[in-house]
C-alpha cells in the first residue's frame, strides 16, 4: 500500500480556494465569525460580572431584597438575551455563507475532475475521486464551523477576560496568559508528531473506499469466479491497515496530548483560585472578585481542551480535502490552447501527419514513429490486425483521449490541437465496445449527444438500432432507467442503445470500436442495417475483429506492431499474402479466433 504523502502546495490550494469563498460574501463572513463570539461573551463572559456585583451587596448588607438587585438581575437577562440573539443571527449568516460556499466549491470540483485526461481515469478508483471530491467541498464546511465556533469565539472572550482580570491586578492576567503560552509549547511538538500519524490515516481510509469501490463495481466478476471469500480476505487486510492507523492516532492523542494537558489544566485553574483569594484578602479586592477570577479561569483553561480539538478540526478538514488538491495540482496533460477556436468541418477529411506516440515516452519507447495516414471525407475505413496493433490508438488519436509527441492530426486542415476539445468530440460519434450507459432512462441515455431530440426522433433512431423492439416490451418503456452502467440491459441492447445514441447525435465522422462486439449472428445481422444508416454520409473508423462488419467498407487498414502493414479492400486484400488473408483464413463463421 503506497503511501501518497500531501504536498504544502497542496494545502495552498485549499487555503486559498476556501479563503476565496470567504472574500465572496465578506458580510457573512464577518456576521458569522464575529457575532457567534460576541454572544459568547454576553452569555457566559459577562454573568460572572453581574453575580460579582450582587456578591459583594450581599457581603456589604446593603440588600434587604430582591427588588434591591432586581434592576441588575434584569439587565443581565437583556443582555443574555442579546447574547443569544447574537447567537442566531451569526448562525443565520454562517448557513448563508456555507451554503454558498459548498456550492461554488462543489462545482468547482466537478470542473476540476471533468477536465482531467484518459490516463488520469485510468490510473484512480472512481469511488476514491469520488470521496475525494466530495472531502475536498464538504471540508469548507467543518473548516468554517471550526473557525466561527472555536477559533474567534474563543479569541475575542479572551481578550475581553484579560481587560476585565486586569482590572483586579495585572498579575491575574498575565500569569493566565503564562499558562496558555506554555500550554501551547508543550502542545505543538505533540501535535506536529500525531499529524503524521492522522496523514497515514486518512491515507489509509482513502485506499480502504477505493478498494470498495473497485470491489462492488465488479461484483458480477467477483460471484461469477466465487471470488467473495478471496476479494474479502484482501479487502480485511485494507481494513486492518486502516483501523491500525485509526488506533494509533486515538492513542497518541490521548495517551501524549491530553495526559500532558491535564495536569497543565488543574494547576492553572488552581493558581487562579488561589490569586483570586489572596488578592481579596491582602489587596482589599471586592468578595465578587474571586467569582469572576475563578470563572473566567475555568472558562479560558477550558481552551486548552479545545486546541487538541480545534487542531484536530482543521487539521482533519485540510488534510482531506488536500487529498483532492493533490490530484489536481498538475494541469491535465491535454488541454486546450489558449487561443483554441471552434473546429469547423467541410468535408471531414482526417489526416495523421508525421506522428510519434508511445505509451510509456518515459522509458523512451515508441509506439508509432512517423505515422501517416490520409482519410478522405465520407469515406468508411475498417481498422484490423492482432491486439496491440494500434487500432484503438488510432481512435484516441482522433477523440484526442491521448496526445502525440510530435506530428499531428489533422481534420478539413485543422490541427486538432489547435481548437477546443468539445468542439472536436461534438463532431464526433463514438461507439465503444463497452457502451457507455448512465443510470438514467433510456430516452435520456439515446438523446444524450443530443438535448433537442423529441419524443418521435429518440424512437425512431432505436428503431434504426433495432432496439425499439425490446424498449417497447419494459413495463416502463422508455423511462425505464438501466441501472448503473446498463447492468439491467444486455450486453447486445446496451449495443443497441449506444447505437441509437449515435444516430441521434448525427455527428458528420464517427468512431465504432467493437460496435457488434456484444451482438450474437442473428442480431448483427439486423443491426447492420442500422449501421449503414449509422455510417451514411458520414467519415467512419470502424475496429473489429469479426471481420463481416467491415469487409464491405471502402477501406481496410490491417495494424501491426503501430504501422499500417496493408491497406485496400476486402476483395483486394484477401488475394494478397498478408496478415489480413491470414486472419481471414483463421476466421470460422467470419468470426476472428482468439
Amino acid at each position: 500500500m503506497e503511501k501518497k504523502l500531501i504536498s504544502k502546495q497542496a494545502v495552498k490550494m485549499v487555503l486559498s480556494d476556501y479563503w476565496e469563498q470567504y472574500m465572496s460574501f465578506p458580510l457573512a463572513t464577518i456576521v458569522s465569525f464575529l457575532l457567534p463570539a460576541l454572544g459568547t461573551v454576553l452569555v457566559f463572559f459577562v454573568p460572572p460580572l453581574f453575580v460579582a456585583k450582587i456578591v459583594d451587596r450581599l457581603a456589604a448588607g446593603t440588600v434587604t431584597s430582591v427588588y434591591d438587585v432586581l434592576p441588575l438581575i434584569l439587565l443581565l437577562g437583556g443582555l443574555w438575551l442579546l447574547g443569544e440573539a447574537c447567537w442566531r443571527v451569526g448562525m443565520h449568516a454562517l448557513i448563508r455563507l456555507e451554503e454558498r460556499g459548498l456550492n461554488s466549491l462543489i462545482r468547482r470540483m466537478y470542473d476540476k475532475l471533468s477536465m482531467r485526461d484518459y490516463d488520469f481515469y485510468a490510473d484512480n478508483f472512481v469511488g476514491s475521486l469520488v470521496k475525494k471530491g466530495i472531502a475536498y467541498s464538504k471540508n469548507f464546511e467543518n473548516f468554517t464551523d471550526t473557525m466561527a465556533f472555536s477559533v474567534t469565539t474563543n479569541l475575542i472572550p479572551i481578550v475581553f477576560a484579560v481587560v476585565i482580570l486586569w482590572g483586579y491586578s495585572p498579575i491575574i492576567p498575565i500569569t493566565l496568559i503564562g499558562c496558555m503560552i506554555f500550554t501551547i509549547a508543550i502542545a505543538i511538538p505533540i501535535i506536529k508528531a500525531r499529524s503524521k500519524l492522522v496523514a497515514e490515516r486518512h491515507d489509509a481510509s482513502s485506499q480502504l473506499s477505493g478498494r470498495l469501490s473497485d470491489t462492488f463495481t465488479n461484483i458480477f466478476a467477483i460471484k461469477s469466479f466465487a471470488q467473495e471469500r478471496k476479494e474479502g480476505v484482501v479487502f480485511g487486510a485494507y481494513a486492518d491497515s486502516f483501523t491500525e492507523k485509526f488506533k494509533r492516532a486515538a492513542n497518541y492523542q490521548n495517551l501524549r496530548f491530553e495526559s500532558v494537558l491535564s495536569p497543565v489544566y488543574v494547576v492553572t485553574n488552581i493558581l487562579g483560585l488561589i490569586m483570586a483569594v489572596y488578592f481579596t484578602l491582602n489587596l482589599g479586592l471586592a468578595v465578587g472578585a474571586t467569582v469572576v477570577v475563578f470563572s473566567y479561569y475555568s472558562q479560558i483553561t477550558r481552551i486548552f481542551w479545545d486546541i487538541s480539538h480545534i487542531y484536530r478540526s482543521i487539521e482533519s478538514s485540510i488534510s482531506e480535502a488536500s487529498e483532492f488538491t493533490q490530484l489536481v495540482l498538475d494541469e491535465p496533460s491535454i488541454v486546450d490552447t489558449p487561443n483554441a477556436k471552434e473546429l469547423k468541418l467541410t468535408d471531414s477529411n482526417i489526416t495523421f501527419k508525421g506522428v510519434n506516440f508511445a505509451y510509456n515516452a518515459k522509458d523512451g519507447g515508441k509506439f508509432m514513429e512517423g505515422f501517416n495516414l490520409e482519410i478522405k471525407g465520407n469515406q468508411k475505413v475498417g481498422l484490423v490486425g492482432p491486439s496491440g496493433g494500434g487500432k484503438t490508438t488510432i481512435t484516441k488519436l482522433v477523440l484526442r483521449f491521448v496526445e502525440t509527441e510530435s506530428g499531428s492530426v489533422v481534420i478539413d486542415g485543422q490541427d486538432i490541437k489547435t481548437v477546443t476539445q468539445a468542439s472536436l468530440r461534438e463532431a464526433i460519434g463514438y461507439v465503444p465496445q463497452e457502451p457507455l450507459l448512465f443510470h438514467r432512462s433510456l430516452f435520456e441515455n439515446i438523446a444524450y449527444g443530443n438535448d433537442k431530440a423529441t419524443k418521435e426522433e429518440v424512437v425512431n433512431a432505436a428503431k434504426i438500432a433495432h432496439a425499439d423492439d425490446f424498449i417497447k416490451n419494459l413495463p416502463q418503456g422508455y423511462d425505464t432507467l438501466v441501472g448503473e452502467r446498463g447492468v439491467k440491459l444486455s450486453g447486445g441492447q446496451r449495443q443497441r442503445v449506444a447505437i441509437a445514441r449515435a444516430l441521434l447525435k448525427k455527428a458528420p465522422i464517427l468512431v465504432l470500436d467493437e460496435a457488434t462486439s456484444s451482438l450474437d449472428s442473428e442480431s448483427e445481422k439486423y443491426i447492420q442495417e442500422g449501421l449503414w444508416e449509422l455510417m451514411k454520409d458520414k467519415t467512419a473508423l470502424v475496429i473489429a475483429h469479426r471481420l463481416s462488419t467491415i469487409k464491405h467498407l471502402d477501406r481496410i487498414l490491417v495494424l501491426d506492431n503501430g504501422k499500417i502493414v496493408q491497406d485496400g479492400t476486402h476483395e483486394n486484400l484477401t488475394k494478397e499474402v498478408g496478415l489480413y488473408a491470414k486472419l481471414w483464413s483463421h476466421q470460422s463463421g467470419e468470426i476472428l479466433e482468439s
